[in-house]
């Protein structure tokens, strides 16, 4: 890994979606779908076993923005049902695919964090 500022590692592999190993190649295949392993350096992702946990903090994240928009939306302006479904829906669907990058690309650098910490504790032993 490179010896950088540990905001710069997490914003690199956060916002842009980058190996945790190299920060060179994307972590992702198409818009959401993790890769099996880094094409630079090798790192093998399938052992870092994510789990729900992802998804977990997806909706709620976006759970919590939307029915905030909703209430204050109903207080303030009280519209139509139907045009309630027209904003909310199209923008859950957006929220969900812009926030699922950045949380699976943290818990892998968390997993590969954690896995490095472990190989290292282990080699003092």
């Amino acid at each position: 890994m490179n010896r950088q500022k540990p905001i710069l590692y997490i914003l690199k592999t956060l916002i842009l979606g980058l190996c945790p190993s190299c920060l060179k190649a994307s972590i992702f295949h198409k818009i959401i779908i993790l890769k099996k392993d880094c094409h630079i350096c090798s790192e093998d992702f399938s052992k870092y076993n994510l789990g729900d946990a992802d998804n977990f903090f997806v909706i709620l994240v976006v759970g919590i923005i939307i029915m905030a928009g909703l209430v204050f939306a109903e207080i303030q302006y009280q519209p139509s049902l139907f045009l309630q479904m027209i904003i909310w829906i199209p923008a859950t669907i957006v929220l969900s695919i812009l926030f699922t990058r950045p949380i699976k690309a943290y818990f892998l650098c968390l997993g590969y964090k954690l896995d490095k910490k472990r190989k290292n504790t282990q080699y003092e032993k």
